[in-house]
């Protein structure tokens, strides 16, 4: 007890004198900050386009106030009607971006055909989802298992290259407490550093320190815990130091890059799954070719919908309201099909993704960071289920309107259904389990290397 206490006391002197602790946690730290404060431009361009929608809505209805006053036709009101609906903010996305930067965060929806509208806002350069969001996350999950590696890569070969690793050892500590006090005294300087930029992003952005917060910070550090015993495994199998640093960083290449591409790459082949814009290009023919079809051909099958209706008399002449809100709805139900598919093949690609990045730690991490968060896809799928929820209201609302004929006022324009939003609650599951069992199964193999490689 007495030597382990001596080494440890021995190892902290030396470590916190050496050059590489403070430029490295120094850097991770600082690129922690340049995280939370790209983190608040996003928070601002949000809240900057959520605070201008009430005002932007009210405008669109003073407008149509002046055009159709003292009264006009519920359609022709519905028609130019745009409603806003908006996806809040978890608390920790300043933290975890997820596919917040690269969905739709607020969606205009009017009473038409409403798959048309679900994508319009959902293309981005591909190239820059590839790299993904410099956030938080990114931070813990890319750039603090590197800063590992780079300090705990050499803590047998520096001493057994400069033939000090018998002396060492003969200190009285054996090759495995070695190994444990240098890395765990690198991993609490790189620890200290992570959690250190949690504190400072709950701070900044004053997240409450809830379940979901705490299952946040406890995966970071849990998936560095996973990296330390990557790093032990470097440490005790390399040789020497240039092969323990190539080593360490082309582990941390493939694990970061590699391997989450390939995995991609299967899943896109396993899971082929249309573009939105397939959907709303389908949509739209079918609606665009209802001018073309006969209005009774239209009306017959909403009725058999909406028998309500059945006695409502026939539509003459080439347009009317009623059917060519029931053309639009019709069209939204001929992709009904594809769009629950496509909704499905998302799930099962997501799921099945997750499973193969067990083996690609640092990309499970963020997936389950994101889960944490609540800006997986999983969450944005679910406020879009609010979004056909809202627009199902709308169509319950001016329907009847429209069937009826009937005109309305400016003074009517208030008892419109507004969009109130819920915290999206997502299907899946992301467990932890599969880093505690990576940061087990990697210690144990460090652990066998030490006993089948003895130290010189």
């Amino acid at each position: 007890m007495n030597s382990l206490r001596r080494i440890v006391a021995a190892e902290l002197r030396l470590f916190l004198r050496t050059a590489p602790l403070p430029i490295v946690c120094g850097s991770l730290f600082l690129a922690g900050l340049l995280a939370l404060w790209t983190g608040q431009r996003r928070v601002d361009r949000f809240e900057a386009e959520l605070a201008g929608l009430p005002a932007q809505y009210e405008t669109q209805q003073e407008v149509i106030a002046r055009q159709f006053s003292p009264d006009g036709e519920a359609g022709y009101v519905a028609y130019y009607t745009f409603f806003p609906t908006h996806h809040p903010l978890p608390p920790l996305a300043p933290l975890s971006a997820g596919v917040r930067e690269t969905t739709p965060g607020v969606l205009w929806v009017r009473l038409l055909g409403l798959e048309g509208q679900l994508y319009d806002g959902i293309l981005a350069n591909p190239v820059l989802q590839s790299l993904g969001d410099f956030d938080l996350a990114f931070v813990l999950t890319v750039l603090a298992p590197l800063a590992l590696l780079v300090l705990g890569h050499d803590v047998l070969t520096r001493d057994r290259e400069q033939g000090r690793l018998a002396l060492v050892l003969a200190q009285g500590a054996s090759p495995a407490s070695l190994v444990t006090v240098r890395l765990a005294v690198r991993f609490a300087a790189v620890a200290a550093t992570t959690l250190g930029l949690c504190a400072a992003g709950f701070v900044w952005f004053a997240v409450v320190p809830d379940a979901d917060a705490l299952r946040w910070v406890a995966s970071s550090l849990l998936h560095l815990v996973l990296w330390a015993g990557v790093t032990a495994v470097i440490a005790v199998a390399a040789r020497s130091v240039v092969v323990g640093l190539a080593a360490a960083l082309a582990t941390w290449v493939a694990t970061v890059v590699l391997l989450p591409a390939l995995f991609n790459l299967v899943v896109l082949a396993l899971h082929p799954v249309p573009e939105g814009l397939e959907i709303t290009v389908r949509q739209r023919q079918e609606s665009h070719g209802s001018w073309d079809k006969p209005r009774a051909e239209i009306m017959e099958p909403y009725l058999e919908l909406y028998p309500q209706w059945k006695d409502t008399p026939p539509v003459e002449g080439r347009f009317a309201w009623r059917w060519y809100y029931a053309m639009h709805e019709l069209a939204d139900r001929s992709v009904a099909d594809a769009a629950t598919r496509y909704r499905d093949n998302l799930h099962a690609r997501q799921a099945h993704l997750a499973r193969l990045l067990w083996f690609a730690p640092t990309a499970y991490a963020q997936l389950l960071l994101n889960h944490h968060a609540g800006t997986d896809l999983d969450a944005h799928l679910a406020y879009l289920a609010q979004v056909r929820a809202f627009h199902q209201r709308l169509r319950e609302h001016f329907h009847p309107l429209a069937f009826a004929e009937t005109r309305i006022t400016p003074a009517q324009y208030a008892d419109f259904p507004r969009f109130v939003p819920a915290r999206p609650v997502g299907e899946a599951h992301v467990p932890l389990a599969p880093l505690g069992l990576g940061a087990a199964a990697m210690f144990l193999v460090s652990t066998l290397l030490l006993r089948r490689s003895p130290l010189p």
